[in-house]
């Protein structure tokens, strides 16, 4: 946004919450209707929240219930997850037609970026308030959690009895097998989101094949669809069908929580190796091949290495929030000793016996997120710094 438009607003007359409500509102609203999208569809897709806090009477837990419950063949199952789909994808469409037709953009010549000034004390201290408050309540979970993974016995007092490590020796002594499982799925995920991120990025962005645009529209519509109604949907698609060599159904083979996995995940990969391949010149492209280059041999020696730190970010993101998805997975494990790590949680937080256990594992999984998200920051922000620095010495 540019400042330009605040101190434009000013010269004008316009101050305080009159300005933020005419100005600097109505500019950021793309922002805030993209964020209320997301956390409504969110919202319906979260499986793992309302069964461990044994809250039923939602739409997404009462899908995994009847399926688990009544039975595959349970017919209101189905229409409860086609529910859950319609509500999302109508989530997405009312914040397209309440966009179309209004322009955002402004123009502006010279400097650009926020407007900042200094807060009075007064304003200071209400902002820190503010701040404060919210992060309370957000790393108030945290800190239950940590508490819980450390504590010995923690029921009737605000604080555990006591504190031990014995929890975390539990999960890598008797439930290692959760960790190397995610680590092989969410990796296994990553892996084939960022190559079919490049693959179609490429596809979109630098040829003109005749419905590339339905490509990206169809690898991007798994952010319509909620986890469980995922999981349902090939739980269903492949009930009853063996595979060979004693590997079972392949509704409960292991192989199938990767697919799921990937394709929950495709549309941050996709993004991310997008953006990274429109900062590509394709000058640099037409110069390779006037130079005698085949054009696999520029997309492998020329394309995908400057494409590398949208990549990474891509594999990095899709690993982090592959690692922790329960939704679309607790429909499709097959036998404990395949299942991932938030599956392990959901099963240790079943009896008090367990809690700590459990909640040891969410440390690990709260870690893994934590990572991740750092990772990918990193090197997002050292790919815009080359690519500055790449501009200014143009």
């Amino acid at each position: 946004m540019d400042r330009s438009m605040e101190e434009a607003a000013q010269n004008l007359g316009s101050h305080g919450m009159r300005m933020f409500r005419r100005i600097v509102f109505p500019l950021a609203m793309p922002g805030y209707l993209a964020g209320a999208a997301l956390v409504f569809i969110k919202v319906f897709d979260d499986l793992g929240t309302p069964l461990l806090l044994n809250v039923n009477n939602m739409l997404a837990p009462q899908a995994y219930l009847r399926i688990t419950g009544v039975g595959i063949n349970d017919p209101m199952g189905y229409v409860i997850s086609f529910i859950l789909v319609a509500f999302s994808v109508f989530s997405l469409w009312a914040s397209f037609l309440f966009m179309r037709g209004k322009d955002y953009a402004t123009v502006q010549k010279g400097g650009g970026g926020l407007s900042r000034r200094d807060l009075k004390p007064r304003e200071k201290w209400l902002a820190w308030g503010v701040i404060l408050l919210i992060l309370a309540m957000v790393l108030s979970p945290h800190l239950g959690l940590l508490l819980l993974a450390f504590g010995t016995i923690w029921s009737f007092s605000p604080l555990p009895d006591g504190f031990t490590v014995q929890h975390f020796g539990t999960i890598f002594t008797q439930s290692s097998q959760y960790v190397w499982n995610t680590l092989i799925y969410a990796g296994s995920a990553a892996l084939i989101d960022v190559l079919l991120g490049t693959a179609i990025a490429y596809i979109v962005i630098r040829t003109g094949l005749p419905g590339r645009k339905w490509l990206d529209y169809m690898a991007t519509a798994a952010l319509a669809v909620p986890g469980v109604v995922l999981g349902i949907g090939y739980l269903r698609m492949f009930h009853g069908i063996q595979l060979p060599f004693g590997l079972g159904q392949m509704s409960s083979f292991w192989g199938i929580i990767i697919v799921a996995l990937a394709v929950r995940r495709l549309p941050y990969a996709l993004r991310a190796c997008m953006a990274a391949l429109q900062q590509v010149s394709l000058s640099l492209e037409e110069a390779a091949e006037s130079l005698g280059a085949s054009r696999s041999s520029t997309i492998r020696r020329i394309v995908v290495p400057l494409m590398t730190g949208g990549i990474l970010a891509g594999f990095v993101t899709s690993f982090a929030t592959a690692a922790v998805e329960l939704s679309a997975t607790i429909m499709l494990v097959g036998r404990s000793s395949d299942a991932p790590l938030a599956y392990g949680i959901y099963l240790y937080m079943q009896s008090p016996a367990g809690r700590g256990p459990g909640a040891a594992l969410g440390i690990l999984a709260v870690v893994i997120v934590a990572l991740g998200t750092y990772l990918s920051q990193r090197i997002i922000e050292r790919e815009r710094a080359r690519q500055t620095m790449t501009g200014d010495q143009h």
